[in-house]
């Protein structure tokens, strides 16, 4: 089922007053002050479109699956949504993909934007009241030649627009400027009467109100580029009101690119919507704080505003004009999306290539929409050309996030592997994702008996018998003691090379195992023979040879 049938199933299907008390009841349950991380990433997860195959079971349970690094199965009971409810991933009480699956649900029957707004403020009763103060009225007749504020023409153009959002902002500041302090709350009350003034052109006031929300977001970024204010540490109560205001515009602007998204816009908006171009263009050079947002925000524009073909190619166009001239990763990998958007995955491929530092993580996202949207040989061809430079695109992601997302990679192909029975094509990305993978690639090998193998995996990472579980290492040694000498034999040197008596002590115990086992293998021999090499290598070692004496390896 497309999304506007999955809309309509939700309009239609779902009782609204049983919606509204649902909401009325996360309201209560989650102040918004103490659980705002969870309210936001559940509010996140459904907003960048990670809640799909949604199912309205009856009149108030609804299912749905969340994604977010692995798909979650998700069920609640809007009749009693903070008791009952459903979701594996383990967390006690409410959790984030649980309230993800809300806000889908809620957003396609009424504003989920004012919703979060009031959740804030912990007034929802003030949600019901507004609507009831907003349902649609007869128009009262206008005087000839007169509109209520500022005058805007049949042939309004966002230029128009720009022009009084300056002047109310300027207004607005200089009313309310209390010496160098940020104006308490700017966006709350002045964003709202930015996007009021819908024009004469039917269907424009979302469109105004995205515009409204720009303008007054690069605004916001002036101010504070001018104090010197970055969004990490707040040196006062004015930076952290900005702050504040930052993160409501941003959301906002998100929240009428939803609004567009999901609805019906008449053609005689067009010409309106591509002069909104390079206005977004211009949020996704955004710096500092507000890059991820810039990014995001400006994909999701060519995803569901800009979808006529002629608009992506002369955008694509541009961006690969804006990244030979500055030499600008971003612009390239913008590119690369609406090249994928465009369906022409060659040249998608051919801009991550030139720039191998950023593509695994853009990779990666398109990756797992192909696996999810079962465009199987999309996936296949790309993967194809992918697979060579995979290493490198690997080792370029940082270190803090590269486990997290080698684990969102793994998913993806283990999930590819499983529905195509595949397990070579599982085994060959674990291959090329060494070093990173040589814990899932170790589960591999073992499940399926291939137990030398798993030992010279350990040998090749250089892991040695210290470092593996001991029950991994008993289970490995019952398969066949031969197996996991080489392991001790590794340890040994390492111990040896620390040159202190804390791992001489630890060699000697090392030592004795592996008397043990060539023992019990019938190799005494053998074990002479490496011990008399040990030795004479280790000659000036005295502190060593103090403990081999103790641990009785020595007469």
């Amino acid at each position: 089922m497309d999304r506007k049938g999955r809309t309509d199933m939700l309009q239609t299907t779902i009782s609204k007053p049983l919606l509204r008390q649902a909401a009325e009841e996360l309201v209560k349950e989650l102040p918004f002050p103490i659980f705002h991380n969870l309210i936001q990433k559940g509010r996140d997860l459904s907003r960048n479109g990670l809640v799909y195959n949604v199912m309205v079971i009856n009149s108030h349970e609804v299912e749905g699956v969340v994604s977010d690094i692995t798909p979650h199965d998700v069920m609640l009971d809007l009749s009693n949504v903070t008791r009952r409810h459903r979701c594996p991933c383990g967390t006690e009480g409410l959790c984030p993909h649980v309230l993800a699956l809300f806000f889908y649900i809620y957003g396609n029957v009424f504003d989920v934007g004012e919703l979060f707004r009031l959740w804030k403020k912990g007034q929802i009763g003030a949600l019901w009241k507004e609507s009831a103060v907003h349902e649609p009225k007869t128009p009262a007749p206008k005087r000839a030649g007169k509109t209520a504020g500022l005058s805007i023409t049949a042939n309004e153009t966002v230029e128009d627009w720009r022009g009084q959002f300056e002047k109310q902002y300027e207004d607005f500041f200089s009313r309310h400027q209390n010496g160098q302090n940020w104006p308490y709350r700017l966006a709350f009350q002045l964003l709202p009467k930015l996007g009021k003034n819908e024009g004469k052109q039917a269907g424009a006031r979302p469109l105004r109100e995205l515009h409204a929300a720009l303008f007054l977001l690069e605004k916001l970024r002036q101010y504070g580029e001018a104090q010197g204010w970055n969004d990490v540490v707040f040196a006062s109560y004015g930076q952290f009101s900005w702050q504040q205001d930052v993160n409501y515009v941003a959301d906002r602007a998100f929240d009428a690119l939803e609004k567009l998204s999901t609805q019906s816009l008449p053609r005689s908006l067009n010409a309106l919507i591509e002069q909104t171009i390079p206005y977004v263009r211009d949020v996704l050079f955004l710096d500092g704080g507000l890059s991820s947002f810039g990014y995001d925000f400006y994909t999701t524009a060519w995803e569901s505003l800009f979808t006529k073909p002629t608009w992506r190619q002369e955008e694509r166009a541009e961006l690969l004009r804006l990244a030979k001239d500055r030499d600008d990763i971003r612009a390239a990998m913008a590119a690369a999306h609406l090249s994928f958007l465009l369906g022409e995955d060659d040249e998608a491929m051919a801009l991550y290539r030139a720039f191998p530092d950023q593509a695994g993580l853009f990779l990666i996202e398109w990756i797992g929409r192909f696996i999810t949207n079962g465009l199987v040989k999309r996936f296949e061809s790309v993967w194809e050309k992918a697979k060579d430079d995979w290493p490198l695109y690997l080792s370029h992601i940082p270190a803090p996030i590269r486990s997290r997302f080698l684990d969102e990679a793994a998913h993806w192909f283990e999930m590819y592997a499983r529905q195509r029975n595949r397990s070579d094509a599982w085994e060959d990305f674990l291959q090329r994702s060494l070093p990173y993978s040589v814990n899932e690639y170790t589960n591999f090998l073992y499940r399926q008996g291939r137990y030398r193998e798993v030992v010279d995996l350990f040998l090749w990472a250089n892991i040695t018998a210290d470092e593996l579980h001991p029950q991994l290492l008993k289970t490995l040694q019952a398969r066949g003691t031969d197996l996991v000498m080489p392991l001790y034999h590794r340890t040994v040197i390492k111990l040896l090379n620390e040159k202190n008596r804390s791992s001489y002590q630890r060699a000697v115990r090392h030592l004795k195992t592996m008397r043990a086992h060539y023992r019990s293998m019938k190799r005494f021999d053998q074990w002479e023979a490496y011990l008399e090499q040990l030795l004479a290598k280790t000659a000036r070692l005295r502190a060593f040879h103090e403990e081999l004496k103790k641990g009785k390896l020595l007469p």
